[in-house]
């Protein structure tokens, strides 16, 4: 019998980390204290798009599900890594991930290797990206999700968000800030996708794991 591994693709968060430009930093507020209280909690504040994060489709098409309605069949998924390195501002092309295998329901995860710039003060501007035309061949394809090791699947470079109106439109989820990829050595695998059930909201931050 197989032994099964568990692979952690989640962002650590902390007050620390970096947030999308005008995205407010994250505080966690101490709230009770044990001495008085009996017990210790804090109080969040920070967008929903934080960290490893899952964007709803009400994201950017008002009036498509939210974070709350995403079918919990979904969050577990077969998924289909791509390794496609790519440097600063590049896009992803149908070139890059045609003929690959890609499978209708599957979740696209796209390793560029971005995710070890995360130090880096151009990670959040000058990531690579989807471009519009692999955007719309993944739609084709009738995918689930795409997730990718960057701080967004559109390029720094393209503020029309492009790859986020094409895939978003079809109820295409997508997942940010992964980290790791390059730990999973395997195409295939199952994917846990674990955003917190947040009514009306746009998005979430997750737990991401891979089950190998």
């Amino acid at each position: 019998m197989a032994l099964m591994r568990i692979l952690d693709l989640t962002m650590q968060l902390s007050p620390h980390i970096k947030v999308f430009p005008g995205s407010p930093q994250p505080s966690f507020i101490p709230w009770s204290k044990y001495k008085a209280h009996g017990y210790d909690s804090e109080v969040m504040f920070m967008s929903t798009h934080t960290g490893t994060h899952m964007d709803a489709p009400s994201h950017f098409v008002p009036g498509l599900p939210s974070i709350d309605m995403i079918n919990a069949n979904r969050l577990v998924c077969p998924a289909f890594l791509v390794t496609v390195p790519k440097r600063k501002n590049q896009l992803i092309g149908v070139k890059d991930i045609q003929g690959k295998g890609i499978c209708e329901n599957d979740t696209v995860v796209l390793s560029t290797g971005w995710e070890k710039h995360q130090r880096a003060d151009n990670y959040m501007t000058e990531n690579p990206g989807l471009s519009a035309g692999a955007a719309r061949f993944l739609a084709e394809k009738k995918i689930s999700a795409v997730a990718i090791d960057g701080p967004s699947i559109d390029a720094g470079s393209d503020a029309s968000f492009s790859a986020h109106r094409i895939l978003l439109r079809k109820k295409i989820l997508v997942v940010e800030n992964l980290c790791n990829l390059c730990k999973i050595g395997k195409k295939r695998f199952t994917l846990v996708i674990a955003p917190l059930r947040l009514q009306g909201a746009t998005g979430s931050p997750v737990r991401a794991l891979a089950i190998l």
